[in-house]
């Protein structure tokens, strides 16, 4: 009877302790999810390499728990906010790339367009010769 005891006793201290790293887990999604939406849009590089970082650390620490339906709704809901953030600042990043590249290609096409003179493109294709 000691023994059923003892072993029902580590039983409930084994969930518990499973809820709790659960609840852990999901707390921390939650965590940063609202550090996401308060602050990603002004993080740099870095910032974000530590956010990826962390990230993953929380993925490695889900995948080593159980659970329950509620509990994977409420977590999957808090990813999607984080993959929300984060695409979102990829996109503004590209966005602000391509701006770039079209503003030099417009200087160079300036460029290439005042080297070239009156004639334009078409001077580099007439014999001189004739």
């Amino acid at each position: 009877m000691k023994v059923v005891r003892i072993a029902y006793i580590l039983l409930m201290l084994l969930l518990v302790c499973s809820c709790s790293r659960e609840g852990s887990v999901i707390s921390d999604y939650r965590s940063l999810a609202k550090e996401l939406k308060a602050n990603s849009s002004d993080y740099s590089a870095e910032d974000w390499d530590n956010v990826v970082e962390k990230y993953k650390k929380l993925e490695n620490k889900a995948s080593r728990c159980h659970f329950s339906p509620k509990e994977k709704k409420e977590l999957n809901r808090l990813r999607g906010q984080c993959a929300a953030y984060m695409l979102k600042s990829i996109t503004k990043q590209a966005k602000v790339q391509m701006e770039d590249a079209m503003e030099q290609f417009s200087d160079m096409a300036e460029g290439f367009n005042e080297a070239l003179g009156e004639e334009g493109i078409d001077g580099l294709f007439n014999d001189e010769d004739e």
